[in-house]
């Protein structure tokens, strides 16, 4: 269960550091979610960045390692394959569930437009990352966390007039902060059958990929169904025409 006022005391805390060490909270990356997120999950900052053989963990608490990654799970594999072998490990992957934009005057402080949050499904994101770390997903000491956040997007510019962020120029004079505002849901992925939330209701006893691509209103290069059949929740049993034919195993 997601505990929101420790999220805001991970996000006040993620915020101070930031200003202490840069005067401002602005960055163009994603620093302050993967601070909140490392503050949320391991509060004590003697649990963060504990050397483990060559590699810098993110954390180290009563709970295993926690690795914090906003992009790429891609290049987490070597920490993986050091770390399993050490002790369990938490992936923790914020994916954002809804965002807004404030254009803000950097000396006044104003906002000078505020655009309306606009909901995001990020699942199609998820399935890529997931993907890419497939050879791990089975190991017993892994667990992934899917951080589903509220966020805004604040821009720091010179003037009264919004930026025009498809210019280079512009865009380079301005001052970007991505801000989490909530912690919605916590998707944890831990064990097999945590995987049957991504398997659509309804199927057939035999369906193709592009059932479950029309059951999800996915394009049928989702990797959803290759995600669900490396954990073993569906398995192939042969083909009809030109496509591959899929069974629920579990």
């Amino acid at each position: 269960m997601i505990n929101a006022d420790k999220f805001s005391k991970a996000v006040e805390a993620a915020v101070a550091r930031e200003k202490g060490l840069h005067g401002s909270v602005g960055t163009q990356n994603e620093k302050l979610i993967h601070a909140a997120l490392k503050n949320y999950y391991a509060e004590f900052s003697d649990e963060q960045e504990i050397k483990i053989g060559d590699f810098y963990a993110d954390a180290v608490c009563e709970n295993g390692i926690f690795e914090i990654q906003t992009r790429q799970l891609y290049k987490l594999k070597e920490k993986l394959r050091t770390f399993l072998d050490f002790s369990r490990v938490t992936v923790v992957y914020p994916a954002e569930c809804q965002t807004e934009t404030l254009y803000i005057n950097e000396n006044s402080g104003e906002i000078v437009k505020r655009t309306s949050p606009r909901k995001i499904n990020s699942l199609l994101k998820v399935f890529d990352e997931l993907y890419s770390i497939r050879d791990f997903l089975n190991n017993e000491n892994l667990r992934i966390i899917v951080a589903r956040l509220k966020t805004q997007k604040r821009i720091y510019f010179h003037g009264n007039i919004p930026p025009d962020l498809t210019n280079r120029r512009e865009k380079n004079r301005c001052r970007t902060e991505k801000f989490p505002l909530e912690y919605c849901e916590e998707i944890i992925l831990e064990n097999k059958t945590d995987y049957l939330r991504f398997l659509p209701e309804n199927l057939e006893n035999e369906f193709t990929k592009a059932d479950i691509s029309k059951a999800t209103k996915e394009s049928k290069y989702s990797l959803r169904t290759e995600i669900l059949r490396t954990v073993g929740i569906i398995e192939k049993t042969g083909k009809k025409g030109n496509s591959y034919l899929y069974k629920r195993s579990l």
